[in-house]
């Protein structure tokens, strides 16, 4: 999942590619400004989310990013206190990391022996915190390579509680063409494109989008958010 083609790398370490100056004028690199609009365009229509930033450079600073833009929603609701996060135990170790990061207060869901969430669980959890839930983070599918069949209630029951829904993209390669973080409920998404083939067929310069990860990386962790009544709240992804 992580391999590296030659074939792609060539083209992404030419000179006109990799030395372009951080304040280089805008009118001298529309073919940058392309090709971010475009990814940016076509990982909302994969995503089914309402707006993408491609700043985070991993997945992680896209979990830290995607947290933060959480907890900006709840401040800007007067809702503070909102900083317990849901995690059930078969998640990646960079989710409570992340949480912790953000400053928010962990608390574990059980899962059973084959990575499935326990709902029974999930909902005591989810109502015992209803006044404090922030979040939920859950992979889909799961790091244990599950299709959680209950996922649309899992987002059910933490929006009913005041909470909102994390997406760990990490295995989005699994979704696309079958479903979408958007369909299944999720507030914000991040996307593990270092590992990810995402098709761009509108590009001619690849088939598949590729970027680096191991060996020095860097790698890239683009989140999506599904905000469409919070318009000052979209844009906090791109300035974190």
């Amino acid at each position: 999942m992580k391999l590296n083609a030659t074939s792609e790398m060539e083209a992404l370490t030419q000179h006109g590619w990799s030395s372009v100056h951080p304040f280089q004028p805008a009118d001298s690199v529309q073919g940058y400004k392309y090709i971010i609009e475009k990814l940016s365009a076509d990982l909302q229509a994969i995503t089914g989310l309402d707006q993408i930033s491609l700043q985070p450079n991993s997945g992680a600073q896209g979990e830290l990013a995607g947290l933060r833009v959480i907890r900006a929603y709840h401040n800007s609701q007067g809702q503070q206190h909102r900083n317990v996060c849901l995690i059930p135990v078969s998640a990646h170790g960079t989710n409570p990391a992340s949480a912790a990061m953000a400053g928010m207060k962990v608390i574990p869901v059980r899962c059973d022996v084959k990575g499935n969430l326990d709902m029974v669980d999930l909902k005591k959890k989810a109502v015992e915190n209803k006044e404090h839930l922030g979040a939920i983070m859950v992979t889909y599918p799961s790091t244990f390579g599950v299709f959680e069949e209950g996922i649309r209630e899992v987002c059910e029951i933490v929006h009913e509680n005041g909470g909102q829904v994390y997406m760990d993209g990490a295995n989005m390669n699994a979704q696309i063409g079958l479903c979408s973080p958007g369909d299944l409920g999720a507030d914000v998404c991040h996307l593990n494109l270092h590992k990810t083939y995402v098709l761009l067929l509108a590009l001619d310069l690849m088939n598949r989008f590729c970027i680096p990860h191991g060996g020095g990386g860097p790698g890239v962790g683009p989140i999506g958010v599904y905000y469409p009544s919070r318009p000052s709240v979209l844009m906090i992804g791109n300035h974190i």
